[in-house]
């Protein structure tokens, strides 16, 4: 492992330039980057990262981790019981072949990034980068120029998948402070339907900095149903760019669990580009301690007669600080669209705070669009109300929290799944020990 003294966004591009983009082209290296060396990294004058807590990732010193190899036994203890899918495991950004159990379908290919730009180059070279993803910002171009490998789901015209893909990423830095690069590419062909889970956890307890990138392109009339749970340890660091392009009456629902975390920065960008589209954005954030959740969405409405709802809560505890910044475009030309954002919370404590800001900018007049934000604390006559009736006062918070939680946590349709969240959500809320969020068994900050 190569060590730097100082992390500045030179010793940045000198870590991942150890080894070389195996993944990226030489196009798509370079103007990725001419954009890095040409823009500075984001500080508090750029409103979507005005309160994030970069710190928390630049006081320490990283170095590349190694490839690891796990067991099946360990890969068990992060499986989601009752769930009939494909699981394509990484370790460390590394795809895991042996802890991978991928289906043979004619009609869908999951694989690694490798693979599919050495097996299917006409299909990876058209849609890798055509979101232009490295333009977001400094840390999607170092995932452009500098990824090594990541999960390829590629869904062909008229496929209703049956089985949903499960993306599992571990970290596990053997006690070193490492920096990893995790990319996806998932592509929707014409009138498919597929549901995916994508979940990140840690194996070890070090300070680790996950730069994660996503694309996700959903063709005429598909459907996405997309989930992503974030549980990695209470020292790990990740910044999560996902950028979507929407096509004619396409669907895609996101469901975020972020349940765990030192520092998580969420950065979702939605580009409505055709009509009939529909876009729900549901997110569930519980920080603790001194953690630091902060989600960035953006729906960018582009065409007429499309829709797009956004629901995120927060159960806020301790010295924990979250940031929620939602974000609705809607341009001249989309007439009839309809959008909807609400971002509600619950602050435990004196000491947690929020900052929110449902955003709406309109081009057109004929719209119908809300946005709403709410933030205080536990109804205190509804406690009384229930302790009169012999509830524990513990007790009687659980069940307000957990039927503000409710409403969220009903939006996931993977009945094993949202068992799984319901589980880890509940066993938080009654504030018993949690000997796992990951694995329901082994978490190295729990």
């Amino acid at each position: 492992m190569k060590k730097t003294n100082k992390f500045t966004k030179d010793n940045l591009l000198n870590i991942l330039s150890n080894s070389k983009s195996h993944i990226s082209d030489s196009a798509n290296h370079k103007k990725a980057v001419d954009y890095i060396e040409k823009n500075n990294l984001p500080d508090s004058k750029n409103e979507i990262w005005k309160h994030t807590k970069l710190e928390k990732i630049f006081k320490h010193n990283y170095s590349t981790p190694n490839k690891k190899n796990i067991s099946e036994e360990l890969i068990a203890e992060f499986s989601i019981h009752k769930l009939n899918a494909n699981n394509i495991v990484f370790i460390n950004g590394y795809y895991s072949v042996n802890n991978s159990i991928i289906s043979d379908n004619q009609e869908m290919v999951v694989s690694s990034l490798q693979y599919a730009k050495d097996k299917y180059p006409d299909i990876f070279n058209k849609y890798f980068e055509s979101t232009n993803i490295y333009k977001d910002n400094i840390f999607a171009a170092c995932n452009t120029a500098f990824v090594e490998n990541g999960a390829f789901i590629y869904i062909k015209d008229n496929h209703k998948a049956k089985n949903t893909v499960h993306i599992i990423n571990f970290l596990d830095g053997k006690n070193a402070k490492t920096i990893t690069q995790s990319r996806n590419l998932i592509v929707c062909g014409k009138n498919s339907k597929i549901k995916i889970i994508n979940t990140y956890h840690s194996l070890s307890s070090n300070y680790t900095f996950n730069n994660v990138a996503c694309e996700i392109i959903l063709n005429e009339n598909s459907q996405l149903n997309y989930n992503l749970f974030q549980g990695e340890g209470g020292e790990a660091m990740q910044i999560n760019n996902t950028k979507v392009i929407q096509n004619n009456g396409s669907r895609f629902i996101s469901n975020l669990a972020l349940l765990c975390g030192n520092m998580v920065k969420n950065n979702l960008k939605v580009d409505i580009s055709g009509s009939e589209c529909t876009t729900e954005l549901n997110g569930l954030y519980m920080p603790d301690r001194e953690q630091y959740f902060d989600n960035y969405l953006s729906v960018n409405h582009l065409k007429p007669n499309s829709k797009s709802y956004q629901l995120f809560k927060g159960i806020v505890d301790n010295r924990a600080e979250v940031v929620f910044l939602g974000k609705v475009y809607v341009r001249k030309n989309a007439s009839k669209t309809e959008a909807n954002q609400s971002n509600n919370n619950i602050l435990l404590t004196e000491y947690a705070k929020i900052h929110s800001k449902p955003w709406l900018e309109i081009y057109n007049d004929d719209v119908s669009c809300s946005h709403g934000s709410t933030t205080g604390q536990i109804d205190g006559e509804a406690i009384f109300y229930m302790q009169s009736r012999g509830i524990s006062e513990k007790k009687a918070k659980a069940l307000l929290m957990r039927a503000f939680a409710k409403e969220v946590l009903n939006k996931i349709t993977i009945e094993p799944y949202r068992e799984f969240i319901n589980f880890l959500v509940n066993k938080r809320l009654r504030g018993e020990e949690v000997t796992g969020l990951c694995s329901l068994k082994i978490c190295p900050s729990c």
